[in-house]
């Protein structure tokens, strides 16, 4: 009976633990305290194609001191990444995401960071790809990142 219990429990929890948006990136690194991604509250986020990737990240702690702060964008189809560069633009989130002063980040800081990405992000549509957006600090490690589907709409 016991065993019936602890299934009926389960199930409900793990079909919640699918939908949850965004989820923890398989490297383990820390999620912030509140993410927005396109207006998103669910997975998948239904992006048109065309339309840029807005993504808000409120109350990011940095578990390491850095000096700089680099931004990664990863996608990934059927489990394959998709070469996905990040413009010059955007590659120091020092100067583009963050508001003045946040950087050299102390270990412990708190942080805000906003990634708008205009150009075409997605060259293919009718497709569900999984989107990490994460930051690096100087030495390479994730300070944070989060991943998240997204069904791309012609």
């Amino acid at each position: 009976m016991f065993k019936y219990l602890l299934v009926a429990a389960l199930v409900p929890a793990l079909s919640l633990a699918q939908s949850l948006f965004p989820r923890q990136c398989p490297n383990g690194a820390s999620m912030p305290a509140y993410m927005e991604i396109n207006g998103c509250t669910t997975s998948p986020c239904t992006i048109p194609i065309g339309d840029p990737i807005a993504a808000y990240a409120k109350g990011i702690v940095s578990p390491i001191d850095t000096q700089t702060l680099t931004p990664s964008l990863a996608i990934r189809l059927l489990g394959l990444e998709i070469p996905f560069p990040i413009p010059e633009s955007l590659q120091d989130a020092c100067t583009a995401g963050t508001d003045p002063g946040t950087c050299p980040v102390s270990a412990g800081q708190v942080f805000d960071y906003i990634l708008y990405y205009e150009d075409e992000p997605f060259p293919i549509s009718g497709v569900t790809v999984e989107v990490e957006v994460g930051l690096k600090g100087d030495d390479g490690s994730y300070i944070t990142c989060v991943a998240f589907d997204v069904y791309i709409q012609s």
